[in-house]
């Protein structure tokens, strides 16, 4: 797919051709180049410019010219689909930065003018690529410069996602700051998508500003129309006025929806305690009279003085309480992203995270400075977007001295404050942009482009391509050709990624095959993948958890801890005339010869089922897959500790950390728990050589109405106990047994027949939680968090190797488990490195990953099939692994039919094997080949020879049915147009799924069953519900989502013991 790609957008690029035109001495490059590297950028016979619906973009032209010549520009009538203006960049206080705008005609002032070509689309351009030519007429030149340009398919958000504030001077506008200039101030800064605030000084001793979101008073008309303007992302409020005010603005602000994006500007840059002191005074006065009121105070430093000077957690810990919204000067991160990252930690989740740059950072770091790059200024919010602050703070656009125009020096900071300048010292009345501003917006615009893609394909891969052009505040490009590379990576996701047919590994987008995919069980789906580019091969079982006809099963091979099982064999051992082991994979790692640990076959990490431990985690350094009581996934890091207290006087307590495999290399070793999974006796240390200490051994059985359970205490009684024994001992049925060496045996030594004992199987997460697990299985790492691909996927050899991988995955909400297979070694599948299996996850839909057993473990089952293909050739024995078994009652009656899946070869092939799947009410897999099945289809469609369908090409359209035992399923194609459904399918109720073909309306109608309740619910792609509702159908329901935005969705609809998915394209 990349190479695809790549060649897509270079024959694009190429255009009519990629040679040089007569142009003369003019230069065409992008916005962000160095002005002293035009030469490098000749103008082209079709020059290139792309851009969203709702975007801006920034083309410079570079001509030889003769001062004081005047310079036309002509145009042919731009389409509606996007403006064009034209400034002229001039030079100010001996810099070249305010781009001051023309209509047609303007005057040079040295022997290379520049002129930028700004163009806009407005949100309702139709995508396209459109002609534009602009014709450059001077005493030098004569030359007519075309345009491709192309408006892509993605818009940017109206309102900002998020915040940029930037302070205006009030008392520094022109004309005294007249209402035109305020107007004109306002409407400037929020099409470069910044909410303006107007400060005003208050005591210039220490810097104490009121501020405003309007130039006006807050409850002015003109501000009040300013809060209905959906370009504004927050609002500043003031603060300096009286406590009747306060009461009155936050009410009104609360009753109009606005108070939760509102923020008083408390203080700036506080340096001692008295400061500090100061704004709690005046935080904790306005909570009192609003408790759910915002202060914001940027910090530049810690206290310089008093005794907690330096000490950056006493800020915060002391600001926080009353201050939530932290801007930082990005110069306190001392130009590394892991000292960001430990500012981020201190202030979240107690506070917003903001950053801001002012005279500082200098050098390297991004900024808006004068002694810096284009560069430098783009770079400003792809910062802001990798350290992941939620907000960017700006102390000023016009501070600098109006009469005469000089920008302030003292600081050795020029540019610092001055981005926005007069329009009189151009002879114009708006507010003139420098050049720095405007990068900066392209950097804001491409933050967007950032969120879109992250929408898609989550933070970590927009993350990698990001890393195109920044990495950190020192190391990012300086070549404009890497920014447009960067951009066309940003608007291929934005534009042309389907998470049904595409994927994100390592940042390239790949296309993904289909090869199979059926519902196998109750709530759970499979489908076998392929991506021909690297190549691999992935099968996926995605489960819904909430699904009662289905349950996760763990299982330990043979039900002995160094028991070595197949997959294949333990669903047929646990598939009985009640239940069906339906699908399974592979687990955990085990002892081999190679290890030098025994038994051979014990897992290596720990293990549990129906709450009982068979082996316990053995360190918070290994990871775990469980799940609860409630059906819910945990997967994290576990460790294992277990108690016993003897219940009768005196009251004794003894903890053990060894479940059936005893170890007696340690001091805390010397106490070990055992259960049916020993192997049905108490067992030697095979590890280390304990000499001629004794043991004693307690064994017991459960009190009556116990069962056991995890992180829950049991009671049990004790029923035999044997002293100064070597072990060995056989467990009788029902039995547990504790047995201790040193001291333990001396505890164990004083316990009684018949007494009783308390036992604590406690398991604890890295978050330090309990869970009531009931099943658990450990694997090697946590291979991604929340969405978040971990150093071990990189710094662990194991991690870091092409290798046929197993993983488990969960969705954020926990009510989907993943379970996954990648082959390798093979010349069908390389087998993947695990970061590219997090990403396969996360394209499924999980948010947490943790890493089984791979290599020849690498195993899946389905249907009592073994579904991928083993390294080693054939299935291997392994030590433990998850299974899939129904709970619902036997039922041999099929209800629904489906269709089996045909993957793009096969349609291509135009040759489809057919074949029917055949499901019970409770959607179990009863009969994979049903047979004899009656065959008919479209004669337009083609024709059917034996169990094969025969297309007659591609731009056709039909049905083809299959009839067995009475009941029918019927598949339309329609090869010519897009209806946004698979298939229209028809089920033994008689029911029928459509689309309305010119509106966002789909139909579900039955005939002749009479009424049955039905429930649905449409699904967003990243699995939020986006709506939900029940009816009776009696006849035919319509789902109206003409409201939805536009996209791809699941639609769910369950009615009565029947349930089916639909994937719904909304245009």
């Amino acid at each position: 797919m990349k190479n695809y790609l790549v060649s897509v957008f270079a024959l694009f690029s190429m255009g009519v051709g990629l040679h040089a035109a007569n142009t003369g001495d003019v230069w065409v490059m992008p916005c962000t180049e160095l002005q002293e590297n035009y030469q490098n950028f000749p103008a082209e016979e079709n020059n290139r410019v792309v851009l969203g619906r709702g975007e801006t973009e920034h083309i410079q032209l570079v001509f030889s010219t003769i001062p004081k010549e005047e310079i036309t520009l002509s145009t042919s009538s731009s389409p509606q689909e996007f403006g064009v203006q034209y400034r002229i960049l001039r030079e100010i206080d001996g810099f070249d930065d305010a781009l001051v705008p023309f209509e047609s005609k303007t005057k040079a002032e040295k022997s290379t003018t520049v002129v930028w070509l700004t163009f806009e689309t407005p949100r309702d351009a139709r995508p396209g690529t459109y002609d534009y030519s602009v014709n450059v007429k001077s005493i030098r030149n004569n030359v007519t410069l075309n345009f491709k340009v192309r408006v892509a398919d993605y818009e940017i958000p109206l309102t900002p996602s998020i915040p940029s504030e930037f302070c205006v001077d009030i008392d520094n506008l022109p004309e005294n700051g007249s209402d035109e200039q305020k107007e004109l101030w306002t409407e400037f800064l929020l099409t470069r998508r910044i909410d303006p605030y107007y400060g005003k000084i208050i005591d210039p001793s220490i810097w104490r500003w009121d501020n405003c979101f309007s130039p006006w008073p807050w409850d002015d008309p003109r501000s009040q129309k300013l809060l209905q303007d959906k370009r504004f992302c927050r609002f500043a409020l003031p603060c300096l006025v009286d406590d009747e005010e306060i009461l009155r603005m936050c009410a009104d602000m609360k009753e109009k929806g606005y108070f939760d994006r509102c923020y008083f500007y408390i203080w700036d840059e506080p340096k001692t305690p008295a400061h500090y002191e100061q704004i709690a005074k005046e935080s904790a006065h306005i909570l009192s009279l609003e408790p759910e009121a915002k202060m914001l105070v940027p910090i530049s430093s810690s206290l310089i003085e008093g005794e907690n000077k330096w000490d950056y957690k006493y800020t915060f810990d002391f600001l926080t309480p009353y201050v939530k919204i932290l801007p930082i000067s990005a110069e306190e991160y001392k130009c590394q992203n892991s000292v960001a990252q430990d500012f981020r930690k201190m202030i979240e989740p107690r506070a917003e995270w903001w950053t801001y740059v002012c005279c500082g950072p200098v050098g390297v770091q991004p900024n808006f400075l004068f002694s810096q790059t284009p560069f430098h200024n783009r770079a400003i919010m792809w910062r802001v977007y990798k350290e992941n602050e939620t907000g960017f703070l700006y102390w000023g656009v016009n501070r600098y001295r109006m009469e005469p125009f000089a920008f302030d020096r003292s600081l050795d900071a020029v540019g610092d404050g001055g981005l926005v300048f007069p329009g009189y010292m151009f002879g114009v009345k708006e507010p003139i942009a420098s050049a720095r501003l405007e990068r900066w917006k392209e950097g804001q615009e491409d933050y967007e482009l950032l969120k879109i893609v992250e929408g898609k394909v989550g933070r970590q891969n927009a993350e990698k391509i990001l890393e195109q052009v920044y990495r950190s505040p020192s190391d990012y490009t300086r070549n404009s050709g890497e920014i447009e590379a960067f951009r066309e990576k940003l608007i291929q996701i934005a534009e042309t990624y389907d998470p049904f047919g595409q994927v994100l590994i390592r940042g390239e987008q790949y296309l993904v095959d289909t090869l199979n995919a059926y519902i196998p069980g109750p709530g759970c789906e499979y489908s076998h993948i392929r991506i021909d580019e690297l190549p691999i091969e992935a099968h996926v079982l995605k489960v819904d958890l909430q699904n009662p006809n289905t349950r996760v099963k763990t299982f330990l091979g043979n039900d002995l801890i160094e028991g070595l099982e197949t997959v294949s064999s333990a669903c047929d051992r646990y598939t009985t005339g009640t239940a069906d082991a339906f699908a399974g994979i592979n687990g955990d790692f085990f002892n081999i010869s190679a290890h030098k640990e025994f038994p051979i076959g014990a897992p290596r990490g720990g293990c549990a089922s129906e709450g009982i431990i068979q082996r316990e985690p053995r360190s918070m350094e290994w990871a775990f897959a469980a799940i609860d009581d409630n059906n819910k996934p945990i997967l994290d890091n576990m460790a294992f500790s277990g108690s016993v207290v003897s219940l009768k006087a005196p009251i004794a307590s003894y903890t053990f950390n060894d479940v059936n495999l005893p170890r007696t290399d340690c001091y805390s070793c010397d106490m070990t728990f055992y259960n049916e999974f020993a192997g049905g006796y108490t067992r030697m240390d095979e590890n280390a050589e304990i000499g001629d200490k004794l043991k004693t051994e307690v064994f017991f059985k459960l009190a009556d109405g116990q069962a056991w359970k995890i992180n829950s205490p049991i009671t049990c009684i004790v029923t035999r106990i044997i002293k100064d024994t070597e072990g060995k001992n056989a467990l009788k049925p029902g039995e547990a047994a504790l047995s201790g060496i040193d001291q333990a045996k001396g505890f164990l030594d004083k316990l009684t027949v018949g007494q009783k004992l308390k036992i604590n199987m406690t398991i604890k997460t890295a978050g330090n939680e309990t869970p009531a697990i009931r099943e658990m299985i450990g694997g090697n790492s946590l291979l991604m968090k929340d969405g978040v691909i971990m150093e071990c996927n990189f710094n662990d050899s194991y991690n870091n190797v092409l290798y046929p991988r197993t993983g488990v995955g969960c969705s954020a909400d926990g009510r989907w488990l993943y379970l996954m297979v990648i082959d390798g070694r093979q010349a069908h599948s390389r087998g993947v490195y695990s970061d590219e299996m997090c990403d396969l996850f996360r394209s499924a839909g999980a948010s947490d990953v943790v890493g089984f057993d791979g290599g020849g473990s690498t195993g899946m089952v389905v249907n009592h099939t073994v579904v991928n293909r083993p390294s080693d050739g054939q299935e291997r024995a392994v030590t433990n692994g998850w299974l899939l078994q129904t709970t619902t009652p036997v039922d041999r009656e099929i209800v629904r039919l489906a269709f089996n899946y045909w993957n793009k070869e096969q349609i291509n092939s135009f040759s489809l094997p057919l074949r029917l799947m055949g499901y019970n009410q409770y959607n179990v897999l009863v009969d994979s080949d049903l047979s004899p099945v009656t065959w008919s289809c479209s004669p337009e469609l083609g024709h059917i020879e034996g169990e094969t369908l025969i297309l007659k090409g591609t731009d056709i359209k039909g049905t083809v049915t299959g009839t067995y035992n009475g009941m029918s399923v019927s598949r339309h194609f329609n090869f010519g147009e897009t209806t946004g459904l698979e298939s229209v399918s028809k089920w033994s109720r008689n029911v029928k799924f459509y689309k309305d073909k010119s509106a966002n309306l789909f139909y579900l109608s039955q005939d002749g069953n009479g009424p049955c309740k039905m429930a649905y619910a449409l699904y967003a792609l990243d699995g939020h519900c986006m709506r939900q509702g029940e009816s009776e159908l009696s006849g035919t329901y319509c789902f109206d989502f003409t409201d939805m935005p536009s996209g791809l969705y699941l639609l769910k609809v369950n009615m009565e013991m029947e349930s089916f998915t639909f994937k719904l394209i909304i245009r």
